[in-house]
């Protein structure tokens, strides 16, 4: 738990000084600020999009996280799942 406390501090310092840096490029003028204006938009951009994908693409591979399943078995809704899983490892049915 504490890795992924201090990967996402990282991820939300690395955004921030990419804000930070798109905002002062915006107001240089200069080729070489433009072209890294354009970068930095892109990144801005791309980058929180991208981890959200490989986010969602891993929970998807890995099954549910821990967390979620607690939850669900909480409120109720896993009971049928549950129960179908027992069914298919029982043999009973």
């Amino acid at each position: 738990m504490k890795r992924k406390r201090i990967m996402a501090i990282t991820a939300l310092i690395l955004i921030g000084g990419l804000y930070l840096i798109t905002l002062i490029l915006a107001f240089i003028d200069s080729p070489f600020a433009r072209s890294c204006l354009m970068a930095s938009l892109f990144g801005t951009i791309v980058i929180p999009a991208a981890v959200y994908g490989y986010l969602l693409l891993m929970n998807h591979f890995k099954g549910r996280p821990e967390d979620d399943r607690s939850d669900r078995e909480e409120s109720g809704e896993g009971l049928l799942t549950q129960h179908n899983d027992h069914q298919k490892q029982t043999g009973s049915g």
